[in-house]
């Protein structure tokens, strides 16, 4: 069976919601490639070391389980899910079939994730101001 390798949006998003989204993709994946996938298990549940850049760490690992792949699905380019970008550009330029699929018809909770840091980056910048 084919392999199918799930680019979700996880930054501010709970595990619930997380594994929602992906049988959704999943779905909709299978649908659109015409073909039942074994799904690669891309939730990755490790924690990184204690010294290491914590997203930088989940995403080497996450392309490690992209080299399995024969299909790709993920979330079309949005600015803060860069993970998501960067798997989606590997599979495209390492011949990946790949679809993407558009984060806010479906998932709105990630967008409520990505409200809220830009919020709270706009605080940051107005104290910074302040001083």
């Amino acid at each position: 069976m084919k392999k199918l390798f799930i680019s979700c949006p996880m930054k501010g998003r709970t595990e619930e919601n997380i594994k929602k989204s992906m049988e959704q993709m999943h779905k909709i994946a299978e649908i659109m490639f015409d073909q039942e996938l074994e799904v690669i298990p891309t939730y990755i549940e490790d924690a990184p070391p204690k010294d290491a850049k914590e997203a930088v760490w989940y995403l080497g690992k996450s392309i490690q389980l992209l080299a399995e792949a024969d299909f790709f699905v993920g979330v079309g380019y949005t600015e803060f899910f860069n993970g998501c970008m960067v798997e989606y550009d590997v599979a495209r330029k390492y011949g990946i079939k790949s679809i993407q699929l558009d984060v806010y018809q479906f998932m709105p909770d990630a967008i409520d994730a990505e409200r809220e840091f830009y919020k709270a980056q706009v605080k940051v910048e107005e104290l910074a101001w302040k001083q």
